[in-house]
């Protein structure tokens, strides 16, 4: 079910328009307004045309996390508020491999007692089209194809000029009638609208994005095996490098002796061969007598 739905504008995070579920209540518009903030400084974490979700964990902020995003995934996959980083993308299932509160099969009441929020955000021209559904991934596919409905009738209705000039919530009487409407034509008609081919589209691209997810994370880690690997053999050769310097050294200094040796050999041959020439010659020192 749709509980909660906010629209926010891109260059400033100002909400524009946000309707609730009747009879639902919650701290989630104040954590809506805090993931448009974050959205805001950090343009990459949704670019324009893509979709993602995000957890908020309520537990951690009590606790005294940070609050802080934390990714749990690569491009399109699930990211967190304060969630740790082993949480299942598109399931119940925590680091723990309990299922938290608010899960699939939670009723709209058990959500505003839940520890985790499950936000749905397409960045599309201008604005964030975000909504807090009470299931965490078995109906992924139609809460984005709301949300692309959504998109459809907002920017008919308004021009970015208008998005952009807008005061903060100053849509929600025009439009929020129009979300009440919509909201509540997707609740009443989820489960058929899960077996529609244009959300069975949306929820394979979804299932997709995990697969390549998981494809990118063994690759990553393959990496940085081979990295491993490349550093021992670049140690190794740098190791041989060493020995063959200290060799070619010790080589060199053994033929510069062996060279000296040959040549003070060879000239100790000439000066006694001219020597006995000149022996051989003067006749024993006749030479100078004459």
């Amino acid at each position: 079910m749709i509980i909660y739905t906010a629209i926010g504008r891109e260059d400033d995070g100002a909400v524009l328009v946000e309707s609730s579920h009747e009879g639902v209540e919650g701290n989630y518009p104040l954590i809506a307004t805090q993931l448009l903030e974050k959205l805001r400084d950090d343009p990459c974490l949704v670019p324009n045309g893509n979709r993602k979700t995000f957890i908020h964990r309520e537990e951690d902020l009590e606790n005294g996390g940070s609050g802080d995003f934390v990714a749990c995934g690569g491009s399109d996959s699930l990211w967190g508020l304060g969630a740790s980083a082993s949480s299942w993308f598109g399931g119940a299932k925590t680091s723990s491999g309990a299922t938290p509160a608010g899960s699939a099969g939670a009723g709209a009441g058990a959500i505003s007692n839940s520890l985790d929020h499950y936000f749905h955000v397409l960045h599309g021209e201008s604005a964030f089209y975000i909504c807090l559904s009470d299931d965490t991934g078995r109906q992924t596919g139609v809460n984005f194809s709301y949300l692309e409905d959504l998109r459809r009738d907002f920017a008919g209705k308004y021009t970015p000029n208008k998005i952009i000039r807008a005061n903060a919530y100053g849509m929600s009487k025009a439009f929020r009638p129009a979300i009440e409407k919509l909201a509540h034509h997707y609740n009443v008609n989820r489960e058929d609208m899960a077996t529609d081919q244009r959300v069975l589209h949306l929820s394979s691209q979804v299932d997709d994005l995990k697969n390549v997810v998981g494809k990118n994370i063994s690759m990553v880690l393959q990496r940085g095996e081979s990295i491993g690997q490349l550093a021992t053999k670049s140690e190794q050769m740098e190791a041989d490098a060493s020995v063959f310097k200290k060799r070619s050294t010790t080589l060199k200094k053994k033929m510069w002796w062996e060279n000296l040796k040959m040549n003070t050999t060879l000239i100790m041959v000439v000066v006694a061969i001219i020597v006995f020439l000149g022996l051989a010659i003067c006749g024993g020192g006749k030479c100078k007598a004459e």
